[in-house]
């Protein structure tokens, strides 16, 4: 939604655009299921963090799987330790793999600038769906939900987490996807289909947009907030269908969600079933999808079509995934050791070391909980800062 005088207070998105319309294509967020975790305490708290340590191999490929699994967030033993996002972080002494795989030619990175703010007082210019001054910043980090309904926020500069508390939303606490708008809400599903508006800066506060459950035959999805392009900051949701078939011919739907209507409306078909996708804020979208390896797939959102197949060895889907692209690379957040949290994986997509690779790192080891979404706002960076 958008809380602007373009934008109607029940959108999806940031005003602007028109309806996308076309044939379908897939993606999930994550083979979630029910959960035995205990919900944290409600209302931000200090980050947590694990620090790479323990050198893995990550060349290898494992079958993934897309089945539902338990999630059981772990309490980390915790030592003080400084962040500037806030006074008094808590870095959690996990262990963490520090393990690097190269992985292709470079690639061009993000062409977007910083996030905007609201316009240009010099020349009058008024930006249509501008970046609000939030005490839960949009641009500096990454949203990421629990499978048991908790919403944390991640920190990539410091592989930091902080608990922003678990959602107010009065439903069974098993959650499937989520995307985070320009005006700082999170687009939350449930299992069971339901779409819920949280606030980032109040979790309590969870609404019901008027989504329809079942669209076009869609229950659950991946998606992402995409913005219109590079020079039309506005976005909408994207998704793409949950069919449970990791890979294959035409599986599933892509499609999007009319910011007035809440309609689905498919695009095209998709090659992939059990897919995450992410946004950025210079207009491109992307898949985390695909039998073993899993792949790193940018999608045509005019047509489904895929531009860009880059596989990602060593990293696999697990139980619980998601990603999101943050200040010109990826972040992907798996369940693939059994263990109650996620991994999270980091590849430099715009090899900004300039070591002419696109090199994949294993940088946590075991997160506080089981991610099954992640969600970055467009407003968030689309370079290196």
């Amino acid at each position: 939604m958008r809380h602007t005088s373009l934008c109607l207070a029940t959108l999806l998105t940031a005003c602007g655009g028109d309806p996308v319309t076309g044939t379908s294509a897939t993606e999930t967020g994550t083979g979630a299921s029910t959960s035995g975790d205990n919900p944290t305490t409600a209302g931000p708290t200090t980050p947590t963090s694990t620090t790479a340590n323990t050198a893995t191999d990550v060349s290898g490929t494992v079958g993934q799987t897309d089945s539902a699994t338990t999630d059981t967030p772990q309490t980390s033993t915790t030592a003080a330790t400084t962040d500037a996002s806030t006074s008094m972080p808590v870095q959690t002494d996990t262990s963490v793999a520090d393990t690097t795989t190269t992985v292709g030619d470079t690639t061009t990175g993000s062409t977007g600038g910083d996030a905007s703010t609201g316009g240009d007082a010099s020349t009058g210019f008024v930006d249509a769906c501008p970046c609000p001054d939030l005490e839960v910043a949009l641009d500096d980090g990454i949203f990421v939900l629990s499978i048991t309904a908790q919403l944390w926020k991640y920190f990539p500069e410091t592989n930091m987490f902080q608990q922003l508390g678990p959602l107010g939303c009065g439903l069974p606490p098993t959650t499937f996807s989520m995307a985070v708008d320009r005006t700082g809400y999170a687009w939350v599903q449930y299992q069971g289909g339901e779409l819920r508006k949280v606030a980032v800066t109040n979790v309590d506060d969870c609404t019901d947009p008027g989504y329809v459950v079942g669209q076009q035959g869609v229950t659950n999805f991946g998606m992402a907030f995409v913005s219109n392009s590079e020079s039309d900051a506005c976005d909408r949701i994207y998704g793409n269908k949950a069919s449970g078939i990791p890979e294959g011919n035409a599986i599933s739907d892509f499609f999007s969600i009319d910011p007035m209507t809440l309609q689905v409306g498919v695009i095209g078909k998709s090659d992939y079933g059990t897919a995450e996708v992410t946004g950025t804020g210079d207009g491109r979208a992307f898949f985390f999808a695909g039998a073993n390896p899993a792949k790193l797939v940018e999608i045509d959102k005019a047509t489904a079509a895929k531009l860009n197949v880059i596989p990602l060895p060593g990293v696999e889907l697990g139980n619980a995934w998601a990603f999101a692209f943050f200040a010109g690379d990826f972040y992907f957040f798996t369940n693939s050791k059994g263990g109650p949290g996620s991994e999270v994986t980091h590849i430099d997509y715009d090899d900004s070391d300039n070591n002419g690779k696109q090199d994949i790192t294993e940088v946590v080891a075991n997160a506080p909980i089981s991610i099954v979404g992640a969600g970055v706002s467009t407003c968030a960076p689309t370079a290196p800062q």
